[in-house]
């Protein structure tokens, strides 16, 4: 497996997520009032192609990585997944006792996996930076620049779905996965400048 630039991964992701919110603004909503219930399926799952080619693409940089990368990959993925974990057992009691709504417990499911990239790349920073670096090809956008890259995304869908749907609801979800990224791109700054601030760094 050949394995691909930094730079090259991300410019990969990034066209996959803007696919994705195209996708999510344009046909998922069209689920809702087809005729079939096949044409419902294949409008409610064409989502999923470009989030599992995300995930393809983290299988290949993973496995297409050295020993230390890989190990810091891991250690990514293990924590993420137990976050994941207790996430969902919390969510899954509050859905099972009615605390809460519906509408609520399908929100959480969609907030899966942008929680599992979250923790995931937050732990494998800090990782690699604990075993030292890894020594790879390091030009590609910075981590504050996909995090407001996401940031945009997610706020270019909520104001459709304010503006054109009049969905306060999914608009808030949206809303609050945007505050999310921004606020990760303002923690990853800061920390930087205060890493640079400090004598011995």
């Amino acid at each position: 497996m050949v394995r691909i630039s930094r730079k090259n991964h991300q410019y990969r992701v990034l066209v996959a997520m803007a696919i994705y919110v195209a996708v999510l603004l344009v046909v998922w909503p069209l689920a809702r009032s087809a005729a079939t219930m096949w044409l419902k399926l294949v409008y409610a799952l064409a989502p999923v192609p470009p989030i599992l080619y995300v995930i393809w693409l983290m299988a290949r940089r993973v496995l297409t990585g050295d020993e230390l990368e890989q190990r810091t990959h891991l250690i990514g993925l293990g924590v993420a997944a137990a976050v994941l974990s207790v996430y969902g057992i919390v969510s899954g009691f509050l859905a099972a006792s009615n605390v809460w709504s519906p509408d609520w417990s399908a929100a959480a499911l969609i907030w899966i996996f942008p929680l599992l990239i979250v923790v995931y790349t937050a732990v494998r920073a800090y990782a690699a930076r604990r075993y030292g670096g890894v020594a790879c090809d390091d030009t590609g956008l910075s981590k504050e620049v996909n995090f407001l890259y996401l940031a945009t995304l997610f706020a270019v869908i909520a104001g459709y779905l304010y503006w054109r749907k009049g969905d306060p609801h999914d608009a808030g979800l949206a809303v609050g996965m945007a505050a999310g990224m921004f606020g990760c791109a303002l923690v990853v700054t800061l920390w930087r400048r205060l890493r640079k601030q400090t004598p011995g760094e």
